[in-house]
């Protein structure tokens, strides 16, 4: 499965985004689940997943990330804002983070400013 990135004039992002394709834990609604990365940012993250999250939906996040040669724990709220078919069985939910530490944000915005 291979998704292109959009060509540049059609990137409406605040923020630059950068790509990292690892596990991370959603939890909403009582529920919990592991889901993959696509790519995330200071502003928010793109996930891919077996099911669709209603846009809305508000959910806490968890996973590391990479920074250096470190890895920083990141927990953070997030409100999906796009819930995308792609193939059966493979959803890409757009997420922006809600409320987020400026810990995190700083890490976050050092991850997708770097190559």
């Amino acid at each position: 499965m291979s998704f292109p990135p959009p060509p540049p004039e059609r990137n409406r992002r605040i923020a630059p985004r950068r790509a990292l394709r690892q596990a991370v834990t959603v939890a909403y609604g009582g529920t919990s689940k592991v889901v993959q990365t696509w790519d995330l940012g200071r502003e928010g993250m793109c996930l891919l997943a077996a099911r669709p999250i209603a846009p809305g939906t508000r959910c806490q996040v968890t996973f590391d990330l990479p920074l250096g040669k470190e890895l920083i724990h990141i927990t953070a709220s997030v409100k999906v804002v796009y819930s995308s078919y792609s193939a059966a069985g493979d959803f890409k939910i757009g997420a922006v983070f809600m409320d987020l530490a400026d810990d995190a944000a700083l890490a976050l915005g050092k991850f997708a400013a770097s190559s």
